[in-house]
């Protein structure tokens, strides 16, 4: 039988002790959005979860809400959590991220090492940021074309625009729905801000520490810098992660 877990990672962790770093896509993002980060950094093994509705689970039906997905998550990655991990979330992600480790430490699981979370607003603020449901499909494709050229990637093929504007739809809709109760964790939090991110400043990101016990870091750049893999956050996370 096929390993619940194989849907969820691009690649199998390496066998035996080696520490892991599980990284969750930004909002209607896959995976692949990771692409330009390094496959280790210093001794931490990266592995991109892959959440159903996109890229190679594009047939599956997206999650509707954090906590069934954090369920989800818990049971397929569990298989890898007797190792040293730490999990890594931006935008969306980092929601995914803290919904994850409250589900495992409510699971008995073992616990990461460390809850590295860019670019977010705590989750009991609820929905913020650039894409709303009212956008037209038109708008949302103009900016995902910006982004794609901003990073280099030149313009994308329409067929995957209108898949990406899907993804992010169904996305949205998660997000706007979602306004929990504060749940602080027990694992360590490392906070990742950026000094060009005009939706989540300093003072946004000192709430964390509502959360549990934090690091708190401001990294040059703009949200999007995340994606590049800089220099910055890397020391950040190989500085903080302590297996």
């Amino acid at each position: 039988m096929i390993p619940a877990s194989t849907k969820w990672l691009l690649r199998e962790p390496s066998p035996g002790d080696q520490p892991v770093l599980f990284c969750f896509p930004y909002g209607g993002a896959g995976a692949s959005s990771l692409r330009r980060w390094p496959a280790r950094i210093g001794e931490i093994e990266l592995h991109a979860v892959q959440l159903p509705g996109r890229e190679n689970r594009i047939l599956e039906p997206h999650y509707t809400d954090f906590d069934t997905f954090a369920r989800d998550a818990v049971e397929a990655l569990r298989p890898y959590l007797d190792r040293p991990y730490a999990v890594l979330g931006h935008c969306m992600g980092a929601l995914l991220a803290h919904a994850f480790v409250a589900r495992v430490e409510e699971a008995g699981a073992p616990p990461p090492q460390r809850l590295f979370v860019s670019a977010s607003l705590v989750p009991y603020r609820g929905f913020y940021g650039f894409y709303h449901p009212w956008m037209s499909d038109r708008r949302i494709a103009a900016e995902l074309q910006r982004v794609s050229r901003d990073l280099g990637d030149g313009e994308l093929p329409g067929e995957l625009v209108a898949l990406a504007t899907r993804v992010l739809r169904a996305d949205v809709s998660m997000c706007l729905g979602y306004l929990p109760p504060i749940r602080p964790v027990r694992t360590p939090i490392s906070v990742i801000g950026w000094d060009g991110d005009v939706d989540v400043d300093k003072d946004d990101l000192a709430e964390w520490e509502e959360y549990g016990r934090t690091r708190a870091h401001l990294l040059p750049g703009e949200p999007l810098t995340f994606l590049t893999a800089p220099a910055g956050i890397r020391n950040v996370i190989e500085d903080d992660f302590e297996f």
